[in-house]
């Protein structure tokens, strides 16, 4: 438990620098003239690049082993690109170090959910991810907090400086994390690309389509304030206050779906088109005032695929194949990522009534996924 304790430490100020930094890049990429199509395509390809990172960094660990190397490179990369968006004054610049920080992510994230697994082996998986959510979404609530007092007295290009401060913070834990690590790592897999002993592919597959719609009917933040900045809804500021509305959020509904995912197993899948098609239809269709319980729903929905999704996949993955699984889910999901929010890119130009259309379509065929195996029946195992 002390273990997922420091790592989620270290994720709380790594939280507070990206996703502080993050909270306003929508409003951000505004200033320097993004046309929404382009932002709808650029920040899904964004999002889709971490999962690419997440793809190489786990076959590399899978085969090549270094995996606390791997672990700290992506830390570095993803800390302190987006301090460094104070020296960008041109939108390829902008978009690069976005590109950066989320590839930064992506090559840390299966050495870590791969750990997490393993602690979830003895502490339960939906406890451990959740556990580490809270933590993590703590810095995800600080640092947008701190950016949106920030902007009341100064500029939104100099609010990027402030986030080395995190930055150096979460690099001084992540040494501590180091030092006091406990005995298991990574298990380095074979070479023969072959499916390993015990995994089921079929289930794996279904798992993967049900995954991918998820990821293809949320959306991004950064989409979501740009929306809501072109149509003088919010300030730069109340954007960045929503996010950490929706980050802290998120932290409640991981602990929550944690919890719930280890009692009832995956039958709590059904809670994610209910929390989905509520936000976004609040978002895209409700009234100005009603924009904050939408977020906070989308907060709620977001917490569940970032604690539910892993700790389902974490069971029925063998553990030397965990890293090489988890990328490879990763890249899956952020190829469906970037074609959901690039289709509301598209939609949004249309009428922007068709996105909450779009995202519950999708969520409701990805429960018929999950039930078109039995997998949803009382009492039914993995």
């Amino acid at each position: 438990m002390g273990f997922v304790v420091i790592l989620g430490i270290v994720s709380l100020f790594a939280d507070a620098n990206y996703e502080g930094g993050r909270s306003v890049a929508g409003p951000f990429l505004l200033v320097l003239g993004i046309s929404p199509v382009i932002l709808g395509i650029t920040s899904g390809a964004i999002e889709f690049v971490q999962y690419l990172g997440r793809l190489v960094a786990g076959q590399w660990v899978d085969r090549c082993g270094h995996a606390w190397g791997i672990l700290i490179l992506g830390y570095v990369l993803n800390l302190f690109a987006l301090p460094a968006l104070v020296f960008a004054h041109q939108l390829m610049g902008a978009l690069g170090l976005l590109f950066l920080e989320r590839l930064g992510r992506g090559i840390r994230n299966p050495v870590k959910n791969d750990l997490l697994a393993q602690a979830g082996d003895e502490l339960g998986h939906g406890r451990t991810f959740g556990l580490y959510e809270v933590l993590d979404q703590t810095g995800a609530v600080l640092g947008p907090l701190f950016v949106g007092f920030w902007l009341f007295r100064h500029s939104l290009r100099m609010t990027f400086a402030t986030l080395v401060i995190p930055a150096v913070l979460a690099m001084l834990g992540l040494w501590l994390a180091h030092r006091y690590r406990p005995q298991y790592a990574p298990v380095v897999g074979s070479n023969d690309g072959g499916q390993p002993a015990g995994t089921d592919p079929v289930r794996i597959r279904r798992f993967r389509i049900w995954a991918a719609l998820v990821a293809a009917a949320s959306g991004t933040y950064i989409f979501i304030g740009y929306v809501l900045v072109a149509h003088d809804h919010w300030s730069y500021a109340q954007v960045a206050e929503g996010f950490a509305l929706a980050m802290a959020m998120d932290g409640v509904g991981g602990l929550f779906f944690g919890m719930l995912y280890d009692r009832i197993g995956f039958r709590s899948v059904y809670a994610f088109p209910v929390l989905l098609a509520a936000s976004i239809a609040l978002i895209f269709w409700g009234h100005v005032w009603l924009l904050w319980l939408g977020i906070g729903l989308w907060g709620l929905q977001l917490g569940f695929s970032e604690t539910v999704i892993p700790a389902m996949f974490g069971q029925i993955i063998p553990h030397g194949a965990r890293t090489r699984l988890f990328g490879s889910l990763g890249f899956l999901t952020g190829l469906s990522g970037l074609l959901g929010v690039g289709m509301m890119g598209v939609l949004y130009v249309l009428h922007p009534l068709w996105i909450p259309v779009w995202s519950l379509s999708l969520s409701v065929i990805a429960i018929f996924v999950m039930m078109s195996d039995g997998w949803l029946e009382p009492g039914k195992q993995w």
